[in-house]
């Protein structure tokens, strides 16, 4: 799975074909990945995810605990923060 988290303008609107990559296995992987900075390293998947989630004014958007980094990430793309890539297939 791989994703590409965009950055915002000065007023906090998603600036398309621009951002950071992330791969992973799965949901949580990429959300794990995400948080590794220095000033978020500490927060739990479910701690960060929030502290987004009320970054961007979604504060009240409701995350289950079965698919939670999922439905974050799908989430983020719905509001065209993310966009999910196509990954290579790789062969031998």
């Amino acid at each position: 799975m791989k994703i590409r988290i965009h950055e915002t303008d000065i007023d906090g609107t998603p600036v398309a074909y621009t951002g950071e990559y992330f791969e992973g296995a799965n949901a949580t992987e990429i959300v794990e990945t995400m948080k590794k900075n220095p000033f978020q390293i500490d927060l739990t998947v479910e701690e960060y995810m929030r502290k987004i989630l009320d970054k961007i004014g979604q504060k009240d958007f409701v995350l289950t605990e079965d698919d939670a980094a999922l439905e974050f990430l799908n989430h983020l793309a719905k509001l065209n923060y993310a966009s999910f890539e196509e990954q290579e297939i790789k062969t031998k």
